[in-house]
């Protein structure tokens, strides 16, 4: 009997938050290998450490807070927690703000002495590899990093027997994620799998579309919902990213020709075998259609429209001389192209791929060639 399935708990992050905060309180043998292999503080035999959940600033609520007090030394470490769910709006970017800080120093919960010099250290503990929070002072850390450098013994035999059943649930997690390139796509991306589980999976099978020359690849994030689960991501090269910036200022934009941002932003919905990569030309960064027209003025924004829709019409000119079927023209306020690839039950992760590099290739081939074209143009 594992403790932590009966309770129904392997997923709950404040009821885990509190079971880290707790190891860490009343196990020497944990607290020792958590700041050493996990932290990356060692010799902390002459730390006085104390670790906290829900101290409240104005700026939220961090998971877990760990204060380490010395004579002459202060560390503060901040741990983000999250096992299936998304990080909250700019939450570990707003725990990392100087203010926020300066809070968590001055509480009396958390510091007891003067110290006036604290060492930081940021943790974003997830589920996921490779999961970049907003926050870059964040470092992001697996329970498979747990798992690996933390499998010890707890002096409590009580708290050691959770301690083991938790460390079986985290197995269970992360056994069973390798790929097979001739293996059937949609068996590895079952809507029977664990979510979590499927958005790994899906990680290590792109991890190759990102070998493409020139091409960049942001982090693939997702969507989940009732029978619905895509994954998406942003597609560039470098010269598809103008050199300006659409500025805020008074109320208004301040945007030029040059304030675009072109990419391709895969779209996959692996529950309804639906794969597309749409190409979308908006501003850098982006801002809706409508508010965009209403907050700048007529001139500049009519400039940057006659650009964006002369690229337009260039891109979908070589779309029709192509006659590939699967790449069709669009008319969005922000997409103007895309490319609809077709998946079925024996479609293998070796083809998917195949299929993903082809048309990845073909649309900055034609991006590429109408940029150019658009440079020739004005030179006349």
């Amino acid at each position: 009997m594992n403790i932590i399935k009966l309770l129904g708990i392997e997923y709950k992050e404040d009821i885990i938050s509190n079971f880290i905060v707790g190891l860490i309180n009343e196990s020497k043998a944990f607290r020792t290998s958590f700041f050493k292999n996990i932290v990356k503080i060692e010799n902390i035999d002459n730390f006085k450490i104390k670790a906290h959940t829900r101290i409240t600033t104005s700026f939220g609520i961090p998971d877990i807070i760990i204060s380490l007090e010395s004579d002459n030394a202060s560390k503060l470490v901040i741990i983000e927690n999250k096992l299936k769910a998304e990080e909250g709006l700019n939450q570990t970017l707003r725990y990392s703000n100087e203010k926020c800080i300066k809070e968590l120093a001055e509480d009396k919960r958390i510091f007891n002495n003067s110290n006036k010099s604290i060492e930081l250290r940021f943790l974003f503990l997830t589920l996921i590899p490779e999961q970049t929070p907003t926050g870059s002072a964040f470092e992001n850390i697996t329970y498979k990093n747990i798992l690996e450098k933390i499998n010890i013994e707890i002096e409590d035999i009580i708290l050691n027997g959770v301690y083991k059943d938790f460390l079986k649930v985290i197995n269970e997690f992360y056994s069973g994620l390798e790929i097979n390139e001739n293996g059937k796509l949609l068996e590895y991306l079952s809507r029977d799998e664990d979510s979590e589980r499927v958005f790994i999976k899906f990680k290590n099978i792109m991890k190759d579309i990102k070998n493409i020359e020139e091409i960049n690849m942001s982090d693939i994030g997702k969507i989940s919902g009732s029978g619905r689960m895509s994954f998406y991501t942003k597609v560039y090269k470098a010269n598809w990213i103008g050199k300006d910036i659409a500025n805020l200022n008074n109320d208004k934009y301040s945007v030029t020709e040059n304030s675009y941002d072109i990419h391709i932003e895969p779209s996959f919905d692996v529950f309804n075998n639906k794969i597309s990569l749409p190409l979308h030309y908006e501003t850098r960064p982006y801002i809706p259609s409508k508010r965009l027209k209403d907050k700048t003025s007529k001139a500049e924004y009519q400039s940057y429209i006659n650009k964006r829709n002369l690229i337009k019409g260039l891109v979908h000119k070589k779309i029709y001389s192509m006659k590939d079927e699967n790449i069709k023209t669009y008319n969005g306020s922000n997409q103007i192209a895309y490319v609809k690839i077709n998946i079925d039950k024996n479609t293998t992760v070796s083809d998917f791929k195949i299929l993903i590099k082809k048309y990845i290739v073909i649309i900055a081939d034609i991006v590429d060639s109408c940029l150019v074209e658009y440079i020739k143009y004005n030179e006349k």
